[in-house]
């Protein structure tokens, strides 16, 4: 398991709706970075635009404080920026990338970056960042490079020079497209798989039912406002057959997503975000325990087969 720290840049604005999470303060930040490598966790994910850099400085002056940069793999992304109205820029050219690069340098605090990721789900554009990669690896700045995607035809194009290192995608029980695609692609070319949201942005961490709300400034309060909730309601009542399936056996909802995740053999890391040291705890426990077996596979596959009626 790895740790995601989009939550650790805190709340933004982006195309007028909300981009980043509430109830997150710098000091539990660090004390859950702090918490994940005392738990030996050594993968942390971040990108520049998670709180416009704010994450990956929070993540940098933790890694400083801990003293253990040589013993844990840092990776980011690129390609997302914002005008000066809050609107999302999309930036593919060579030159941008390099100075990008530099800038997340200097706010990780570190001289090198273990894993670089084009940020943009789509782009014409690939060739000029595979330059760009190339460039920064024989500078040093840069040890592998990914792309982050759930669309196989730009995985493809990332992986056209066979340099390709990792691709992260969504991939949870809610969200089953990756099984179809990307991971027997990934897994038949020998290319990393970063599962993105095993929880689903916390859905999947069985805290929330059709009532809740949410601060209209947390990205989440989107799950209410899109069509109307109506997703949202239908995944509410996917939970509520998972739940009983992950206490009869043992897990918590949050831990049995996890598993479900990491049990897949064609995942390489699952990257789950933490807002406390005690949320961290209760997603790393997951990793201990015992498999899901094929009974309780059958049931969880079940779960989630909507009713006919």
């Amino acid at each position: 398991m790895g740790l995601g720290c989009w939550q650790f840049g805190g709340a933004i604005t982006l195309d007028g709706k909300p981009d980043g999470w509430t109830g997150v303060t710098d000091v539990d930040s660090i004390a859950t970075i702090k918490r994940a490598v005392d738990l030996g966790i050594n993968f942390f994910d971040t990108a520049d635009m998670y709180g416009w850099g704010h994450s990956e400085e929070i993540l940098g002056k933790a890694l400083q404080e801990i003293g253990c940069r040589d013993r844990v793999y840092v990776a980011t992304k690129v390609g997302f920026w914002h005008d000066a109205e809050d609107r999302r820029t999309i930036n593919e050219s060579r030159e941008y990338i390099l100075n990008a690069c530099d800038a997340s340098l200097r706010r990780l605090q570190t001289d090198h970056i273990d894993l670089y990721q084009c940020h943009l789900w789509r782009t014409t554009r690939w060739q000029e960042f595979l330059d760009a990669f190339d460039t920064l690896h024989r500078q040093g700045k840069i040890r592998f490079f990914g792309i982050s995607t759930n669309d196989l035809d730009m995985v493809e194009s990332f992986d056209s020079r066979r340099t390709l290192a990792a691709v992260q995608a969504n991939y949870n029980l809610l969200d089953r497209r990756a099984e179809k695609q990307l991971l027997p692609y990934c897994r038949a070319r020998g290319i990393a798989f970063l599962a993105r949201g095993p929880l689903a942005r916390g859905l999947l961490s069985g805290r929330y039912d059709k009532n809740s709300r949410f601060d209209p400034n947390d990205i989440r309060s989107n799950w209410v406002k899109a069509d109307d909730g109506i997703e949202y309601r239908r995944n509410i009542e996917v939970l509520q057959r998972l739940k009983p399936i992950a206490q009869r056996h043992g897990f918590h909802l949050s831990q049995l997503a996890i598993k479900f995740v990491l049990q897949h053999v064609g995942v390489s890391v699952a990257l789950a975000g933490a807002k406390n040291p005690a949320q961290l705890e209760e997603n790393a426990t997951s990793t201990f325990l015992a498999p899901i077996t094929r009974e309780e596979q059958a049931e969880i596959e079940a779960a989630l087969t909507p009713d006919p009626t």
